[in-house]
């Protein structure tokens, strides 16, 4: 049982090591990945020579960067995931009917994976590649806030928690919680720059049969080209397009 303990740990850390260097854009040293992620100095460099033999990880002089065996293995899960298989003509029916950005998230842990886009005829000024992670608080991320339990939510969001919308707005944790409650209520959420000034998106959970949360659907587009209530007319063909995926599922 210890030694299923240990090996247990060591995977943990391990992943820890690779998800920390999969959010920066820079090499990072050492001293670095082992302050972010809490490990001891020799454990982290332990850990790092095992994921560099391995490819998951590769090693320079200006510090440790992610390597190929990452890129195989998000050529797997794009070629084994059901919800991009189902999504894909889906999204691409949905861009092409509004004419707007489409894309499907789905929750890891405190954050958010892009796993499926299909781009406009006049695709966003900024660009989010497939892979891009992002937080839960902000933007379409709250859906899958909205649906977990208080128990997972206090988890998620310490007490004290406050956060900068990019429009300069100061979201409390209480100011947060209820719209979570909105959202539950309502089944879709409405942003108006809260992640990236100057966007409007809608965003709605995907739900299977069974009830389950497998991710999210949303569209996007710049407020000087769409405004909330052009969005809001877009509403049932964003909740069709969800209700279509899931029954997929």
């Amino acid at each position: 049982m210890a030694e299923s303990n240990n090996r247990g740990r060591t995977v943990e850390r391990s992943l820890d090591i690779v998800d920390y260097v999969s959010t920066v854009r820079s090499p990072v040293k050492l001293s670095q990945i082992s302050r972010q992620t809490g490990l001891h100095l020799a454990t982290t460099q332990r850990l790092a020579a095992t994921l560099v033999q391995r490819g998951y990880l590769r090693a320079s002089e200006a510090g440790y960067t992610v390597g190929p065996s990452v890129l195989s293995l998000a050529r797997a899960f794009t070629l084994q995931d059901r919800l991009s298989a189902a999504s894909f003509p889906v999204l691409q029916s949905l861009t092409e009917t509004t004419g707007l950005t489409s894309s499907i998230y789905v929750r890891t842990g405190d954050t958010r994976v892009l796993t499926c886009r299909v781009e406009a005829p006049h695709p966003m000024r900024y660009q989010l590649p497939i892979g891009h992670r992002l937080e839960l608080t902000r933007g379409g991320g709250k859906i899958f806030l909205a649906y977990l339990s208080s128990e997972e939510l206090d988890g998620l969001l310490p007490v004290d928690s406050n956060e900068d919308l990019a429009d300069g707005r100061a979201q409390s944790r209480d100011e947060l919680v209820r719209e979570l409650q909105e959202i539950r209520h309502h089944g879709y959420h409405l942003s108006l720059s809260e992640r990236q000034l100057g966007t409007v998106s809608l965003t709605a959970p995907i739900r299977t049969s069974d009830g389950d949360l497998p991710g999210a659907i949303n569209i996007v587009a710049h407020d000087d080209t769409l405004s909330e209530e052009q969005m809001m007319n877009l509403r049932p063909q964003l909740m069709s397009a969800a209700r279509s995926i899931g029954e997929h599922m």
